[in-house]
């Protein structure tokens, strides 16, 4: 979606130039316009569906700025159903017209059409942009199979001056050029980082003359393993296909090369021995197909594999479909390996726990008790502590607490016993006991040692010692000043709140500016992939690169949507410049803030709140996908989305759930919910936020859940205790970098 938000902004395709007199139509094509150049597409598209409605003819700038706007939506069939068949569309607006409805065309799949639009619009259109019109073309004559005409249609994007792409559109065109002596001699000398795709497009080219024997051996050579397979297929050599594609699920399961090459197996070479099933079940693991996973290794199984690694496998399969039993059974056969017996008991330990299971507290002290090296060994000590904690039994849950932190004293897990085991001390009034483990937890330069700052503060506030309270906490919110715990001592001392001014930054360097204009060519000309490897190029040199540079790249490539990368080189920046306030502003970035600001506003949330949550969730990606499949820059799961949309009376599809406005229209709605459900607390509506209604709710029910610092602190799930520090923290860091909100 990067490279359409790109093509509609930046240049393919021009705004629309509306006249002086203005009707209704038109003053809704001029709104829908503002709000798409806001960030907001969704809401354009919407704006000017209703305005369609209303209208009895439209005339050809509307029809145009419809098809603009549901073109950014991802609603392309609407889009080509705007443009096809117009009889304006081939002479209006120097080809604009054609240039829509071909990327309509081409996101529907309507390859040669696509191409054939392409290049009627490239004949209407003038200087750069009719030659990015023409890498366009050729993209879609490549999609279409039509490899003589994406050859010259890349050829005549390079006469026309595309320097500054120039190595890539090589690339592209000696892929598709049936001269081997041609297309090699385009690939001699091409730059970095564009080098690293020369030999996989020698093997392109290779098959584009029809040398597929040649060019199976350089699609191995160049370590393809995807197109080895495919190859292999269209050839008939099953054996090859097989052993290319196999490997490949096995060696990398979760690449995107693994799960295309599910695809091929499936339509072309099913599994057929145990070892395959396995290596197609890991494959289809990471790629939402779980369940089909867990029968592949079921037959696997069947099939007379009884290895421990394909067991543990199954065991993580069947408890995540709620197999429990099941799941048992096959850990505890894997418990005789001697490489993987310790994880498969350990794992079956933590399954016992699931159920209720009497034998749980020996399994899990037996495994630590007999694997005390094992990372695992203080999560068991935890385990068993939290088991005992949670019937209400705090003498036994102590006796196994203590044995962590008397083990592990600086691990993650004994820094969580102790904060259990304080708040018990506190709820029944034993303030020296109390004392003593947030004291050992400072002495032992443990992970929750500012947390243990905090909470000494409050300890002495509560002996009535407000003087010793306040040097604490004022000495922590200078020590920890954009911390959570910093800034929590901060709001409990006469400080005042924290801002912080950024000088503006410095102009780019030429030698910065003429790479950024280099990756905006990219993404016009739509090769995403090579303005991706680009940036990682990127990211590669930072070290390399001064103070300025980095700063003035993290900026540049937020602004362009790639913000995890913008990101991660402000973090670079801070390695060299930790005191600088403009590193902070690269780290805290904000690229879409107009729509950030307008989503939050339209629900009533707070603005630096929302934006909170999106930077911990995607990092302003907004085709960030998590690991449970969650989407999109809010990282909303197709059901929530699907259900919040339904409240909201939206018309929604899981295709549209990375529109970026949709995601956190649907994102600041879902919010809202959650802060009207837990009464306007915000800790609660994160932490439900990351974790789910029902064990916040459970959460919320436990004595001294009313105390928020008390209620945060002991959230049972590391990750969403992790996730609502975060997110409270970002949000005063960003209140404190960008001021009072712009709406």
């Amino acid at each position: 979606m990067r490279r359409l938000a790109a093509l509609l902004a930046v240049g393919v395709v021009t705004p629309l130039a509306v006249p002086a007199q203005q009707t209704p139509s038109l003053m809704a094509t001029q709104r829908a316009e503002s709000l798409r150049l806001a960030g907001r597409p969704w809401h354009a598209a919407e704006m000017l569906l209703a305005a369609a409605g209303r209208e009895l003819h439209l005339d050809p700038a509307f029809a145009l700025a419809g098809a603009k706007a549901e073109l950014h939506a991802r609603r392309y069939d609407r889009a080509r159903g705007l443009l096809a068949g117009q009889p304006w569309l081939a002479e209006y607006a120097d080809g604009e017209g054609l240039a829509v409805l071909a990327e309509a065309e081409a996101r529907l799949g309507l390859a040669v059409e696509a191409a054939t639009d392409y290049a009627a619009a490239r004949t209407r259109a003038h200087g750069p942009r009719a030659a990015l019109l023409a890498v366009r073309a050729g993209l879609a004559w490549e999609a279409g199979a039509q490899p003589d005409s994406a050859a010259v249609a890349y050829g005549a994007a390079r006469a026309a001056g595309l320097a500054t792409i120039d190595a890539w559109l090589r690339v592209r065109q000696a892929r598709v050029t049936r001269d081997t002596g041609v297309a090699f001699r385009l690939l001699a000398d091409v730059a970095p980082p564009a080098a690293r795709e020369v030999p996989a497009a020698r093997a392109h080219a290779l098959l584009a003359a029809g040398d597929s024997l040649a060019a199976l051996e350089a699609f191995a050579q160049a370590g393809r393993a995807l197109d080895v397979g495919r190859l292999a297929v269209a050839r008939g050599d099953s054996g090859r296909a097989r052993d290319a594609l196999y490997g490949l699920m096995a060696r990398a399961p979760e690449t995107d090369d693994a799960a295309a090459a599910v695809g091929v197996v499936l339509a072309s070479l099913p599994p057929r021995t145990a070892p395959e099933r396995v290596a197609l079940a890991r494959a289809m693991k990471p790629h939402g197909a779980a369940a089909d996973a867990r029968l592949e290794v079921e037959r696997a199984v069947r099939q007379g594999d009884s290895g421990a690694a394909t067991l543990v496998l199954l065991g993580e399969l069947l408890a995540g479909a709620g197999r429990l039993r099941d799941a048992e059974r096959a850990y505890r056969a894997a418990t005789k390996d001697a490489a993987l017996g310790p994880l498969a008991i350990y794992r079956r330990a933590r399954i016992l726990v699931r159920l209720n299971d009497p034998g749980a507290r020996e399994a899990l002290a037996g495994f630590a008790q007999s694997y005390p090296g094992d990372s695992a060994a203080p999560t068991a000590l935890y385990v068993l502590g939290d088991m005992f904690a949670d019937r209400g039994d705090w003498a036994g849950a102590a006796q196994w607490f203590g044995e962590l932190v008397a083990r592990y004293p600086a691990d993650v897990r004994a820094s969580l016993a102790r904060f259990r085991l304080a708040a018990e001390t506190l709820r029944h009034g034993l303030l020296d006991s109390t004392a003593a483990l947030y004291q050992a937890e400072v002495a032992t330069a443990a992970p929750q040692r500012t947390a243990a700052r905090f909470w000494l503060g409050r300890l002495a506030l509560s002996r009535g010692d407000t003087a010793a309270a306040e040097a604490a906490w004022v000495a922590l919110a200078h020590e920890d000043s954009i911390g959570y715990y910093g800034l929590r001592a901060r709001r409990e001392v006469a400080l005042p709140p924290l801002r912080l001014a950024v000088p503006p930054l410095p102009a780019a360097s030429p030698a910065v500016a003429a790479s950024l204009a280099r990756l905006d060519t990219l993404v016009l000309a739509g090769l995403d992939t090579a303005a991706e490897a680009e940036v990682r190029a990127v990211l590669g040199r930072a070290p390399q690169q001064d103070i300025d540079a980095l700063l003035a790249w993290s900026d540049g490539l937020a602004l362009r949507g790639f913000g995890p990368a913008a990101v991660r080189l402000g973090w670079q920046a801070a390695l060299k410049a930790p005191a600088d306030p403009r590193v902070l502003r690269a780290v805290f970035p904000w690229p879409n803030r107009p729509a950030v600001e307008a989503e939050a506003a339209e629900f009533g949330v707070d603005p630096f709140l929302f934006v909170a949550i999106v930077r911990q969730e995607s990092v302003f990606d907004p085709e960030a996908l998590s690991p449970a499949g969650a989407r999109g820059l809010a990282q909303l799961t197709p059901s929530t989305a699907a259900l919040t949309a339904r409240g909201l009376d939206v018309t929604f599809y899981p295709d549209w759930i990375t529109v970026p406005d949709l995601n956190l229209h649907l994102g600041a709605a879902h919010l809202d919910e959650l802060l009207r459900r837990f009464g306007g607390r915000v800790d609660a509506a994160v932490a439900s936020y990351n974790a789910g209604l029902v064990p916040v709710t459970r959460w919320l029910a436990r004595e001294g859940a009313t105390d928020v610092d008390q209620f945060v602190e002991l959230i049972p799930y590391q990750e969403t205790r992790g996730y609502v520090r975060s997110v409270l923290r970002n949000r005063e860091v960003y209140r404190a970098l960008y001021g009072a909100t712009s709406n």
